[in-house]
């Protein structure tokens, strides 16, 4: 049994940490009330307490040192979110990303000694917080852990033990390959569907596909000219399947923007038009998203 912390109470926060829980001792730092329990329901279900310890980071120093971490906020948090817990990290810690969008592996590696391993964990599990404190489990879907520095390379099939309990885990030695690829399905869903206030499976109309075919073309470009390789159809064809087998859900970004939250724009649109930027590459369509987003103002 480990002691796992994970950081960040939204829906895959407590999603993770309703299953962990089930074999490890999970402590939830959160910026919220920590005198509250927090929930987990699946369809009609009753709804169970989730078997975890709450903290924040005025007390995170009650806990001794942290020897895995889960880090479950939003892109443009990670690096906040690190910054705070790092006083706190074991000499051998090892930290798992886990968000959408791209951006924040390189700067967190800078920062980490040869001991630390770093990881990403991609995941389609879904589900929605329908309270403050509650995650409603909409649907399971594969998770996939990879290394992201030489530490984690020698330590991966040790850290996917660790969290088995997540279903359908598996590892990858190649997680940047996967990361554009969500990357692709995030940033044909996420925009169109905060901008045009509609759930993921509207996104399949006719309407749509222009635009779609656009910001997915100018992604694979820059993704090629990366080194990754990826091809157009592919990512057509799995945004589209995403859509469907999503279809009754809202996206996060539209999420975000019906509560006038900050979204991870910037960590999807935004990162195509940085290296579209770095090489020489235009992306005027999803400049245009990054933009509208940029600048909506919510009246959903």
């Amino acid at each position: 049994m480990a002691n796992i912390f994970v950081v960040g109470d939204g829906a895959i926060g407590l999603l993770y940490s309703h299953y962990l829980s089930q074999q490890h001792r999970v402590t939830l730092l959160t910026k919220h009330a920590i005198d509250e329990p927090r929930f987990y329901q699946q369809a009609n279900a009753p709804k169970q307490a989730i078997n975890c310890q709450l903290t924040n980071l005025t007390q995170l120093s009650e806990h001794g040192q942290v020897d895995v971490v889960i880090f479950t906020v939003k892109a443009y948090q990670v690096a906040t979110a690190f910054r705070q817990l790092k006083p706190f990290l074991s000499a051998q810690c090892q930290l798992i990303l886990s968000h959408n969008g791209m951006g924040n592996v390189d700067e967190i590696n800078s920062e980490l000694t040869k001991q630390q391993g770093l990881y990403f964990l991609t995941t389609r599990l879904a589900g929605y917080k329908d309270a403050p404190f509650s995650v409603l489990h909409t649907g399971i879907g594969s998770s996939i852990l990879g290394d992201c520095n030489q530490q984690a390379k020698t330590q991966l099939a040790e850290v996917k033990n660790l969290l088995n309990a997540i279903p359908e885990l598996t590892t990858t030695n190649n997680i940047q390959q996967l990361r554009f690829e969500k990357l692709l399905v995030n940033i044909a869903i996420n925009p169109l569907s905060a901008l045009h206030n509609v759930k993921n499976g509207a996104l399949t109309a006719p309407q749509f596909s222009g635009i779609i075919l656009n910001i997915l073309n100018e992604a694979c470009t820059v993704a090629n000219k990366l080194g990754i390789n990826v091809r157009l159809a592919e990512a057509l064809a799995n945004a589209y399947q995403v859509m469907s087998d999503t279809k009754n859900n809202y996206s996060s970004m539209h999420q975000d923007v019906a509560h006038n939250r900050i979204t991870e724009i910037d960590a999807m649109c935004g990162y195509i038009c940085q290296k579209g930027n770095q090489l020489g590459i235009n992306t005027p369509h999803n400049q245009s998203l990054l933009d509208a987003i940029r600048h909506k103002k919510s009246a959903i």
